[in-house]
């Protein structure tokens, strides 16, 4: 499992110190899967007392931040992937790092909640390529060949910043934000490979703007450089996902991921629902064409659904404002789940920014008919009744 391995990073890190350990500084590069894990051990052992922190610098190289398509297809291809995610691919772990997981939620909500990405003397950073070398993927797995990912991870999945959106049974909604963390897209940078790879195609000598960008990483000594590191970043990232293309000429574009998580008042999660993505008019057909990529809901974890989506074609929505609906239903007359509608308050991008993942927390009021249960003077024996009632003899 995540915990076991990251048990294991402890444990190493005891043996490398010795009696140094916590008392000597380091930083941190990890490649893919090595971000999830680095982040998962600052928040066990760290993420109650991030002062006494030892790791000043974490350089995340392509992370599945919020998961990974691979992952969903590598159930059954596990002996394909250990070359490509970084590790021994157990099921265990494809589970942490299938779309939508559970291990992600909880790690990201924590660091949000927690603000760990700002803690003094720590300094987090992400770099993610938005290029597939298409001689290794066409032979391998076609089906991975995606825009705005690096042929396993998604640029919108890797970065680490992200908001977070709760909503209550009522429609009222809770914001909250993890933001400020340098991003980084290189150019024709893929996940892995000699020629493309975020780290096999970095020279031994001479100019690589991956190199460059983990270089001027580790420059990085206080808030006000890392300030600095941001939005030269993200100065460069706009620039390159203007004006690079594809193999086929296209544009490189924009993309975006929404995470939703569905339960119900009582705290139960819900698995059988109908999502739909809506205008400002509550209908989902008039979305600006060609928007939606992909869809999937978390096997382990069906409560869990990720859209992605073509943010350039869909921040264009008519209205300018984006929302979503969704109904679930319990197959029986005396309990439902009530509907819930939600639009975003102002523009679209307070719902979803460009190379980010939204997490959405829906929470749907579970209310029950007068008649589930009843009481009696009546001893004697009778059916028991199927009435469930009018349509507005609910429970308050």
């Amino acid at each position: 499992t995540m915990r076991d391995i990251v048990t294991g990073l402890e444990a190493a890190l005891r043996d490398v110190y010795g009696a140094n350990y916590g008392k000597t500084k380091f930083a941190c590069i990890t490649h893919s899967t090595g971000g999830l894990v680095a982040r998962s051990w600052i928040l066990r052992y760290y993420g109650d007392n991030m002062a006494a922190l030892p790791m000043t610098h974490l350089i995340s190289l392509a992370p599945p931040t919020n998961g990974s398509r691979l992952a969903e297809l590598g159930k059954s291809r596990l002996s394909r992937l250990r070359s490509l995610i970084g590790i021994e691919p157990g099921m265990k772990i494809l589970d942490a790092l299938e779309l939508g997981s559970a291990f992600q939620w909880n790690l990201n909500t924590e660091w949000m909640r927690r603000k760990l990405h700002d803690a003094d003397g720590f300094f987090p950073f992400v770099i993610a390529g938005q290029w597939i070398d298409m001689k290794l993927w066409d032979n391998i797995i076609p089906a991975t060949y995606e825009r705005g990912s690096d042929g396993v991870v998604r640029a919108s999945a890797a970065n680490l910043n992200m908001q977070r959106i709760s909503v209550a049974p009522d429609g009222t909604a809770l914001r909250d934000v993890m933001g400020g963390i340098p991003f980084l897209v290189p150019p024709k940078t893929a996940h892995s490979d000699k020629t493309f790879g975020i780290m096999g195609s970095i020279p031994l000598t001479g100019d690589h703007p991956v190199w460059n960008g983990i270089a001027a990483a580790l420059e990085v000594k206080t808030r006000d450089d890392h300030d600095k590191v941001e939005a030269d970043w993200a100065m460069k990232t706009t620039a390159l996902q203007r004006s690079d293309q594809y193999y086929d000429g296209t544009p490189l574009e924009r993309y975006c991921q929404i995470v939703f998580r569905i339960s119900d008042s009582n705290g139960e999660p819900i698995h059988d629902y109908a999502l739909e993505l809506i205008d400002q008019s509550g209908n989902g057909g008039n979305l600006p064409k060609g928007f939606f990529c992909d869809k999937h809901q978390n096997e382990p974890n069906p409560e869990m659904f990720v859209f992605y989506l073509d943010y350039d074609r869909l921040h264009q929505v008519p209205g300018g404002k984006l929302g979503f609906k969704i109904q679930a239903a319990l197959g029986t007359p005396f309990v439902e789940y009530v509907a819930t509608t939600f639009l975003s308050p102002s523009d679209v991008e307070s719902i979803i920014r460009p190379n980010q993942t939204t997490l959405i927390d829906v929470v749907l009021r579970r209310r029950i008919k007068k008649n589930l249960f009843q009481l009696t003077t009546d001893f004697s024996e009778q059916p028991i009744g199927k009435d469930p009632g009018g349509p507005d003899d609910w429970v308050p």
